[in-house]
């Protein structure tokens, strides 16, 4: 397993779903996204093992329990890592991820919120499981040192 810590998910103002702190959660390609071909989406689970956290209220303000937001998304992967776990993905990968803190205005070293690519951010680390992780840390390596925010994230 790899482990991208102190990443986070972005496009809480677009989504609007907060996802419950450390519910594993999945990255898939965005087939869809014409502006980024490499998109990749954050998705909660389908289903959850235990039953009673279906009527956990995910955000109060609108109501929402978990049972309300199964199977939606909830953000995208960063721009810069995106076509890292796209390769990933495609070459027989699996990319989960945790959410290590409630919504927040993006922080350095991500765009401030009225900068482009800025905006709510949720805190997050990416865990990638794979059956090539020599070549797969190359690339994820390769593709965090061309973003700004490289030096926030740690890949262990």
């Amino acid at each position: 397993m790899i482990t991208i810590k102190n990443s986070v998910i972005k496009g809480y103002h677009e989504f609007k779903i907060r996802p419950p702190l450390q519910l594993t959660l999945r990255v898939d390609r965005e087939y869809t996204n014409i502006h980024d071909v490499s998109a990749c989406l954050v998705w909660l689970p389908d289903t959850v093992s235990d039953n009673d956290q279906l009527d956990f209220v995910t955000d109060s303000k609108r109501g929402l329990r978990l049972k309300d937001i199964l199977g939606l998304p909830c953000g995208h992967v960063p721009r810069g890592i995106a076509p890292a776990f796209r390769y990933i993905l495609d070459n027989g990968g699996r990319i989960e991820v945790k959410t290590t803190g409630d919504p927040v205005p993006s922080f350095y070293p991500w765009p401030d919120v009225k900068e482009k690519g800025g905006g709510i951010v949720i805190p997050c680390d990416y865990f990638i499981y794979t059956n090539n992780k020599t070549a797969h840390v190359t690339v994820i390596k390769h593709h965090i040192s061309l973003m700004s925010e490289k030096d926030a994230m740690a890949v262990v």
